[in-house]
């Protein structure tokens, strides 16, 4: 029985640490913010509408609209405190757009469908993830 004791009393200590430790990274993180979320979701709409346009004239302007809400999503995430981990996603995400950008906008190049729906896809799986991650920031009581 004395064992038994010992050894609930050290597995309650052992997880009540890494509940101390849980409790202070959510904490120290950044809170919710309806304009970042509303920012990820827009770039997650324009990937999904930009597809739409691969093969005509108008994926152009898509991908610069598209350019321009991903710039402006990762910046308005280094504005914020204590949100390195969606710093990093929104310019790893930024630099997927770029090479899109790249691709339509600077080099001029002819792309084929396949290039370009798949281009926009994993734009959109990214920024999914991304609006995911937001999502689930502790809100502001």
């Amino acid at each position: 029985m004395k064992h038994l004791l010992i050894l609930l009393v050290a597995v309650m200590s052992l997880s009540g640490c890494s509940t101390l430790t849980d409790a202070w990274d959510y904490y120290d993180m950044a809170r919710f913010d309806n304009n970042e979320y509303m920012l990820a979701n827009k770039v997650r709409t324009q990937a999904n509408l930009g597809a739409r346009k691969c093969g005509t004239p108008e994926v152009n302007q898509e991908v610069s609209r598209l350019w321009e809400t991903t710039l402006e999503l990762k910046n308005y995430a280094q504005s914020m405190e204590k949100n390195d981990e969606t710093v990093t996603m929104t310019t790893e995400l930024l630099e997927i757009v770029r090479g899109l950008d790249n691709r339509y906008n600077i080099d001029k190049k002819e792309t084929s469908m396949t290039y370009c729906t798949r281009k926009f896809g994993n734009i959109e799986k990214n920024a999914t993830i991304i609006t995911n991650v937001i999502g689930k920031k502790p809100r502001e009581w």
